[in-house]
């Protein structure tokens, strides 16, 4: 199968482990509404995590329809875009190959692992 050229931005994420920190003092964020180093409101981070979840969610229910794997694909790579995750990593490479784009694949698998 021969891949297409991509439209979209090549499939290069922010490592998982660093995708989520409080924008002031940089401490891992742990799901709660206010740091508990600085004390900065992180609701607006919250609703990114949940938008990026959403996204993958969506991104289920188009692999679920059978015909919608180029939906999948755009939806898998707005949820990393949002907020990587290992398994949104993983949804995503499977749109990928999915969809023929391999050599994107084979490279963000690459990424991942050196991670």
């Amino acid at each position: 199968m021969r891949e297409q050229p991509s439209r979209m931005p090549s499939a290069t994420l922010r490592p998982a482990s660093a995708a989520m920190a409080c924008p002031t003092c940089r401490a891992a964020w742990r799901g709660v509404a206010t740091c508990p180093r600085c004390g900065t409101d992180l609701t607006a981070l919250m609703r990114v995590a949940v938008s990026a979840w959403e996204l993958r969610q969506a991104t289920r229910a188009a692999f679920g329809a059978g015909d919608r794997t180029a939906e999948a694909l755009a939806l898998a790579r707005a949820a990393c875009q949002w907020h990587t995750t290992p398994y949104g990593q993983r949804l995503f490479v499977l749109a990928l190959l999915v969809n023929g784009r391999m050599t994107e694949a084979y490279a963000l698998i690459e990424q991942v692992l050196r991670e």
